[in-house]
């Protein structure tokens, strides 16, 4: 239950705190006082779009403050969720307004988000107004009525669920097949491009080996006359290395036999001599084994050409050309494995495809009866309103092409249709539903968006707002202007169907007629005055000959005669003993 509404700097609000109770609350005003801007104030809680056109001249922000109590007779799970999270059913929430654009909620002083809050009052509060009335008129509203009205929403739930996974699967399949053809088109380049680093054998670092090889092929003739001279100068020539090594050894050794400290020295000459004439043999074969080759030299030049060629290609080096080889052998493994996922995602995906249709079509059989019993019971509703001959339908179709309007709504809301034999399936199931109305006897029911009239409209919103209220424990339900179009007898009754529903609920009315304010259970009254050169809207409680006066303005207008006072006195105690009987009733 909505407990207390503070309003600050809002539009023409200057500063407004009303406490409101259960029951049915009236709130009436001159036009142009402020009335509708309660629930534009209270709109900001339920999420709507805060802009800085909103704030008060001459403020930097508005603020928009609600306490809801949640403590029931009958607790709802969100009264219980509410009570675990801060510890208590009364919640305090606020929304802050800046000319800076920086907008803040909180619920129980806690910074939240507007999503957040939106999700929080939903259930609690409910706003029926002319934008309402119109969205009423959507086939939309009509399918989310039914579901509503019926309990359906759980299982419309289960059903969105599986339609969201059936288009995760076919998604995940789309992207499978586009990938797979990617693959396909480039695996004629793949197979070429791993057959001609196949066939060029390649091995790692051989370019390196290939390099240094060429060079020495290259500049035999060097080579081999410089290995020569160096061994004559070790080995050959008079006066070698090896013989002038060879006479320093003899001569420490000898004197050795003076002098033991000699002798390691003459050792190291020894092993030095012997190491000589090693590199010297071996310069020497390497001389005689050093041959020119102009064939090997050419497949040598060859193959290096290849491997470059192919480095350039594939990654700069040989070890980058073998990576390179290994993942497009798994390129075309994924590629004959593609089709072996994708078949068995389509096979999931079948599944699914048969689960969601099942669904839908048990959703489209409690859909029919639940249309059946809404019906009735509008019509039922209607005629405790002033429409004795009220007819109201709920017309079907499955497909498409034979939408009972003009316009699908896959179309609408642009959601992806996915049709499944001959059914098209939507997030809300494959039923595409109208409201029909005929308010005449006599008359054949047509489209409700084509031919009810405002009043008829208004009483149409009323009578569903009512029917779907039985459904929910705890919710404000405020209604701006829903007498419009209506007036007389027709007003009378839609105050005693507003005051038989706010035996379950709490219930806020702006209206201006006094057939229906006379119902409430408290009443407010809106004034607007202008203090210093700026307009400031009040909110005041009438009760007693003060609320007598404002009926009685209400049906006479700004000359009020004692007729008028009696008839405003008379339409109240009717009222108050049409209230005592609803309440024995109920």
């Amino acid at each position: 239950m909505l407990s207390e509404l503070q309003i600050s700097n809002f539009a023409i609000i200057d500063n407004l705190s009303v406490s409101f109770g259960p029951g049915l609350t009236v709130i009436t005003g001159e036009t142009g006082a402020g009335k509708s801007i309660l629930v534009n104030a209270i709109n900001l809680l339920l999420g709507s779009r805060g802009s800085a056109d909103l704030i008060r001249s001459g403020s930097q922000e508005a603020t928009v403050t609600a306490l809801f109590n949640l403590a029931g007779e009958d607790d709802s799970v969100k009264s219980l969720e509410m009570l675990d999270k801060f510890g208590s059913v009364e919640v305090l929430v606020k929304r802050t307004l800046s000319t800076s654009g920086r907008n803040r909620v909180f619920i129980n002083d806690q910074l939240t988000t507007v999503g957040l809050l939106t999700d929080f009052c939903r259930g609690l509060v409910s706003i029926s107004g002319q934008h309402e009335h119109q969205l009423f008129l959507e086939p939309e509203a009509h399918l989310e009525t039914i579901d509503r009205f019926g309990g359906l929403e759980k299982q419309v739930q289960t059903y969105a669920q599986t339609f969201a996974e059936l288009k995760r699967v076919m998604t995940e399949i789309r992207q499978l097949r586009r990938q797979a053809q990617e693959r396909k088109e480039k695996e004629e380049l793949r197979f070429f491009q791993l057959e001609e680093i196949n066939k060029a054998r390649v091995k790692v670092d051989e370019e390196i080996q290939l390099e240094e090889e060429r060079e020495r092929l290259r500049h035999v003739e060097s080579l081999k006359e410089g290995v020569a001279t160096a061994q004559q100068i070790l080995y050959s020539d008079s006066g070698a290395v090896v013989e002038a090594v060879s006479k320093c050894q003899k001569i420490l050794a000898d004197l050795g036999g003076l002098d033991p400290s000699l002798k390691p020295l003459a050792e190291s000459l020894e092993d030095l001599r012997h190491g000589v004439e090693d590199v010297s043999f071996s310069l020497r074969d390497y001389a005689q084994r050093i041959q020119a080759d102009p064939a090997r030299l050419e497949w040598v030049e060859e193959r290096l050409h290849t491997l470059k060629r192919l480095m350039q290609k594939y990654g700069g080096s040989t070890q980058a050309v073998i990576e390179h080889a290994e993942q497009l052998r798994q390129e075309l493994e994924a590629t004959e494995s593609d089709e072996v996922e994708i078949e068995e995602k389509e096979k999931a995906l079948e599944k699914i495809r048969q689960k969601a249709l099942e669904e839908a079509l048990d959703l489209s059989k409690s859909r029919r009866k639940t249309a059946s019993l809404l019906g009735k019971a509008v019509e039922k509703t209607s005629a405790s309103l002033d429409m004795p001959s009220c007819r109201f339908e709920v017309q079907f179709a499955l497909e498409e092409n034979s939408t009972p309007s003009s316009t699908s709504r896959a179309a609408r809301s642009g959601t992806e249709a996915i049709r499944v034999g001959e059914h098209l399936l939507d997030e809300k199931g494959l039923d595409r539903v109208a409201f029909f109305f005929s308010a005449n006897p006599g008359e054949e029911v047509r489209p409700m968006a084509k031919i009810a009239s405002g009043g008829e409209l208004s009483r149409i919103v009323l009578a569903l707002k009512e029917l779907l209220a039985r459904k929910t424990a705890q919710e404000t339900l405020i209604f701006d202007e829903v007498d419009s179009g209506i007036g007389g007898r027709t007003a009378d009754r839609v105050g005693r169907s507003l005051k038989a529903l706010a035996q379950r609920h709490q219930v806020v009315c702006i209206t201006h007629l006094p057939q229906i304010a006379c119902y409430g259970d408290h009443h407010y009254v809106v004034s607007k005055t202008t203090h210093q050169g700026r307009t400031i809207t009040a909110m005041d409680e009438l009760t007693g000959q003060e609320r007598l006066e404002e009926i009685a303005r209400m049906l006479g207008g700004e000359k009020i005669s004692a007729k008028t006072r009696a008839h405003a006195k008379e339409m109240l105690s009717r009222a108050q003993k049409t209230a005592g009987r609803l309440q024995r009733k109920g």
